[in-house]
C-alpha cells in the first residue's frame, strides 16, 4: 500500500459520520470533508451533530487521539488517498433521481487526485452512475482507470438507531470499474468487519442497493393496501394479517402503518424504477416497487378523511395532537417525515395542530412548538400516533392522559395500543374501524 493510508469521508451526515467514526475506532485517520461550517466545528468539538447510538464516544475518542478532523477545505483531499463519497442524493417531485450534487464530485476532487487514489461511492445511485463519474474523474485528472485512479461502488445499508453496530456486522457488497479496482476497495472494506461481498461490476452493486429498500417498499405496499380493503369490509387488518402470519411458513406479511417514510425508502424505489423507464412506458403499467410506493403514500390521505369525518367541523375549534414527527421510531431525523406531511395537511383543513415527540432534537416545526410528553393532550378533541416510539408504546400501557382530551379519539397509526378498549374513547387507525 506504499504510504500510510488516510482517509477523506465527504459529507458528514447520517452515513458519513458514521462511516468515519467505525474507521477512527480501527484506527484510521480520518479527515471529514463537510461544507456546513457549523457542523464542523461541532464535530471538532468533540459534539455528534446528531444522536446515533455510540457516536459521541466515538467522537470524544477520535478527537483526543487526533485521528480525526472535519473541514470545508476541499485541498485537504490532498493529504488522503482513500476517498469515501457519503454525499446524499435526493428525488424530484417527479420522481426523477436528483444527483445534482453527487456530479459536483468531479469538479470537488479531481483537482487534489494522485496516482494510486481510492474512490468509493457509499450513498444511492441510479444504475451507471459510478461508471460515468469515474470516467468525467479521469477525464478531469489525467489518471488512467483502474490503473492509476481506483473508483467502486459499496452500498451503505446501515438504518439509523443501529448505524455503528452495523457496520460492523453486515456484510459489504462491492462493486469495481475494473478487477484492481474491485481488488483494492475489497482490502479496504475489510476494515470495517463483515463478510464480502464482490459482484461483477459497479452497476450490479449499484442495482443491489436499490433492490433492499425497493423490495422492502414492496411488502409495505402490500400492506397498505391490505388496510385499506379491510377497513371497507369492517375487517381489523391486523387480525387478518396476524392470523394469516401465525405458524405459516410461507407467509411473512407485515402490519400496515399510516406512512412509510424517510430518506431511502422514499426515493430509493424511484431509482430502480429509473433503470426502466422506457420498459414501463411501452408495457403500460408501472413497476411493483412504484405501486406500492404510491399504495403507502395514500395511507396518508386515507387518515386526513377518516380523522375528518371523525371532527366534521374542522377549523380553528378543533385541536389535534399529532404523535410522532421522525420518520421512524426512535430516531431523531425528521426528514420526509410522514408524522409532519400529516400535520400539514391538517394545518391545511384548518385544525389546530400541536406536536408531540420526545426523541426529535426539534424544538419547533412549521412554527408550532414539539412537546415532549403527553401534557400536550389536554384539552385536545383527538390524538394520531404515526410513529411507534418506544415512549409511545410505554405510555400506551397507562395512558391516562388520555382522560384530559375534550373528545376522546384516538387515530393509531401503527398498532401501538394492543386490544384497546376504554370506556369514552374512540378507537381508530390504519387497517381498524
Amino acid at each position: 500500500m506504499g504510504r500510510e493510508d488516510v482517509f477523506c469521508v465527504i459529507g458528514a451526515g447520517r452515513i458519513g459520520l458514521p462511516i468515519s467514526i467505525s474507521l477512527t475506532n480501527r484506527g484510521q485517520r480520518v479527515v471529514i470533508l463537510e461544507r456546513d461550517e457549523e457542523r464542523c466545528r461541532m464535530i471538532n468539538n468533540s459534539e455528534s451533530p446528531f444522536f446515533e447510538k455510540g457516536m459521541q464516544e466515538g467522537i470524544e475518542r477520535a478527537i483526543k487521539n487526533n485521528h480525526l478532523t472535519a473541514t470545508s477545505d476541499s485541498s485537504r483531499i490532498m493529504e488522503c488517498n482513500i476517498i469515501i463519497s457519503a454525499i446524499g442524493t435526493g428525488v424530484s417531485e417527479d420522481g426523477t433521481p436528483d444527483i445534482n450534487d453527487i456530479e459536483s464530485l468531479v469538479s470537488l476532487i479531481s483537482p487534489h487526485l494522485s496516482i494510486g487514489d481510492s474512490l468509493i461511492l457509499k450513498t444511492t445511485l441510479p444504475i451507471g452512475t459510478t461508471r460515468k463519474i469515474a470516467e468525467d474523474l479521469s477525464a478531469a485528472s489525467q489518471l488512467e482507470l483502474d490503473e492509476e485512479l481506483l473508483v467502486a461502488f459499496s452500498p451503505e445499508r446501515i438504518v439509523e438507531g443501529r448505524a455503528m453496530e452495523e457496520l460492523r456486522r453486515l456484510p459489504k457488497i462491492i462493486g469495481g470499474i475494473g478487477p484492481n479496482s474491485t481488488k483494492r476497495v475489497s482490502e479496504i472494506m475489510k476494515i470495517f468487519g463483515g463478510e464480502n461481498i464482490v459482484v461483477s461490476n459497479s452497476r450490479t452493486a449499484e442495482m443491489c442497493k436499490l433492490l433492499d429498500n425497493a423490495y422492502r417498499m414492496t411488502r409495505f405496499g402490500f400492506s397498505a393496501d391490505v388496510a385499506s380493503v379491510a377497513w371497507r369490509n369492517g375487517i381489523d387488518a391486523f387480525e387478518a394479517i396476524e392470523a394469516s402470519n401465525r405458524d405459516y411458513e410461507r407467509n411473512n406479511i407485515p402490519l400496515p402503518s399510516v406512512g412509510v417514510s424517510g430518506y431511502c425508502l422514499t426515493k430509493d424505489p424511484y431509482y430502480l424504477d429509473a433503470g426502466a423507464k422506457e420498459l414501463w412506458i411501452s408495457r403500460g403499467f408501472p413497476s411493483t416497487w412504484i405501486n406500492a410506493r404510491h399504495a403507502a403514500d395514500w395511507q396518508i390521505n386515507e387518515a386526513i378523511e377518516r380523522i375528518s369525518e371523525e371532527l366534521p367541523s374542522g377549523g380553528a375549534e378543533s385541536k389535534i395532537v399529532v404523535a410522532g414527527v421522525t420518520y421512524k421510531e426512535d430516531v431523531d431525523d425528521i426528514r420526509m417525515s410522514h408524522g409532519v406531511e400529516i400535520g400539514e395537511k391538517l394545518i391545511e383543513r384548518g385544525y389546530q395542530v400541536n406536536w408531540w415527540d420526545p426523541v426529535t432534537s426539534m424544538d419547533e416545526i412549521l412554527g408550532l412548538t414539539v412537546s415532549d410528553g403527553p401534557e400536550c393532550l389536554a384539552g385536545s378533541d383527538l390524538l394520531v400516533i404515526t410513529v411507534p416510539h418506544l415512549e409511545f408504546v410505554k405510555w400506551s400501557e397507562t395512558a391516562k392522559e388520555l382522560e384530559t382530551m375534550r373528545t376522546k379519539i384516538i387515530f393509531d397509526g401503527w398498532g401501538v395500543f394492543n386490544n384497546f378498549d376504554r370506556d369514552g374513547v374512540r378507537y381508530i387507525g390504519t387497517g381498524r374501524n
